[in-house]
């Protein structure tokens, strides 16, 4: 009578195959928790927020933005207070807003009511495409 079964070669193998597919599942799930790097100016995105200075000031269902800093906005995040929760609504401006310029932003008709302005910054991800980015850090809270 023989004995029929698995060479020690063959389930090695087999279980060096397992551990491969097992790694490479298990790096594909823990990939979407880590964060892209989007970089501006040679370094990391968020180190440029600090740098943001700016105004906002509404006119006529408008947000007039101006850059009074030397870090190019790209856009704004913008949300009605003292409605419950906070919705952010991002415009993007045509072109960079440069340093000294100002760019409107439609937002309708917000009178009385108390808005926080979060503005966008542009990078470039390690992919190479252009990422939007909003510096939290630098909120201005108006009331029109």
């Amino acid at each position: 009578m023989s004995k029929k079964g698995l060479s020690p070669v063959i389930a090695s193998i087999l279980l060096v195959a397992l551990v491969l597919v097992l790694a490479a599942i298990i790096y594909l799930w823990a990939r979407a928790f880590i964060p892209e790097t989007v970089e501006k100016f040679g370094g990391p995105i968020q180190d440029q927020c600090p740098k943001v200075v700016f105004d906002a000031v509404p006119s006529g269902g408008y947000l007039r933005v101006q850059n009074n800093g030397n870090v190019p906005i790209q856009g704004i995040r913008y949300a009605i207070e003292g409605t419950g929760s906070l919705n952010y609504l991002d415009l993007m401006a045509n072109a960079p807003i440069v340093a000294g310029g100002t760019s409107p932003f439609p937002t309708g008709n917000l009178n009385g009511k108390t808005v926080r302005v979060i503005p966008i910054l542009l990078g470039k991800a390690s992919t190479g495409e252009l990422k939007a980015f909003a510096c939290d850090e630098s909120v201005k809270t108006i009331t029109v």
